[in-house]
């Protein structure tokens, strides 16, 4: 109850940026402009704000091998997202969809590159905790993300919201699945957004006064399970300059949640 208390006022002026007559119009200006050129995202400035029109990605047989469905993706996060905004959640309200798109508010860059051009340092470990109390706030709703990522996280009304919920799957709306977000979220930070690692011990410990019990434990069981990838990637790690950063965060993250590397 907490939670979805603190959520409502920023949830409420989300709402209020896009007025409900505005819904019709942002589905008509999707459908006029969907063709098979279509991007995947789309960009429009209307009346009411900039917004992003989301399609199925089209992929040839060599990718779909390798991405999956595009179709099932698109639904994912469709499901992700109406899920999230049915419990208030922090996620952008839907403005608009059909068939075969979505309409999303803009919600300005997102948290990757505020972190990289912010230079004071304090102003970035309190982006670093805003972002760990709103994955926290959407575990607390006992939803899970899928694959949160820095890159995946805007700041609309003074709160970090989630976006791309392609990997989003009911099934994993539990302990086990939120503790799995919140290593792939650590993992993401410490590989791609280096200017904020040493605050990780203390997102996490915001994530915890917020997020269900037992997910800490969860995920340092899952990390000790995979110090052999540690081992394994040890090569990729001795390479020089920005090669390999996945590789190279991975003891980092495995230390975090108390795995002996």
């Amino acid at each position: 109850m907490i939670v979805t208390a603190c959520q409502s006022n920023y949830i409420a002026a989300m709402i209020e940026q896009t007025p409900r007559n505005a819904e019709a119009e942002l589905k008509l200006l999707a459908e006029s402009r969907a063709h098979d050129d279509a991007p995947r995202v789309e960009r429009v400035k209307t009346e009411y704000g900039v917004f992003w029109i989301k399609r199925p990605e089209k992929l040839n047989l060599r990718f779909r091998l390798i991405k999956g469905d595009p179709r099932k993706a698109f639904e994912r996060e469709r499901l992700g997202l109406h899920d999230v905004n049915a419990a208030g959640g922090p996620a952008p309200q839907l403005a608009a969809e059909g068939p075969d798109f979505f309409v999303l508010p803009d919600c300005g860059p997102d948290l990757r590159h505020r972190l990289r051009q912010v230079h004071d340092a304090e102003v970035r470990r309190s982006l670093l905790m805003d972002c760990a109390r709103s994955l926290g706030e959407l575990h607390a709703m006992g939803l899970s993300h899928g694959r949160p990522s820095p890159k995946d996280m805007c700041r609309v009304n003074g709160k970090e919201l989630l976006l791309d919920f392609e990997r989003y799957d009911r099934a994993n709306n539990n302990v086990r699945g939120h503790a799995e977000d919140l290593v792939i979220w650590a993992f993401n930070v410490s590989a791609h957004s280096p200017e904020v690692r040493d605050n990780l011990p203390e997102a996490l410990e915001v994530y915890s006064d917020i997020a269900p019990a037992g997910v800490r434990a969860v995920a340092e069981e899952k990390c000790r399970k995979l110090v052999w990838a540690n081992w394994l990637t040890k090569p990729l790690q001795m390479r020089p300059g920005n090669k390999s950063k996945e590789a190279k965060a991975i003891p980092s993250v495995l230390e975090l949640f108390g795995a002996r590397v």
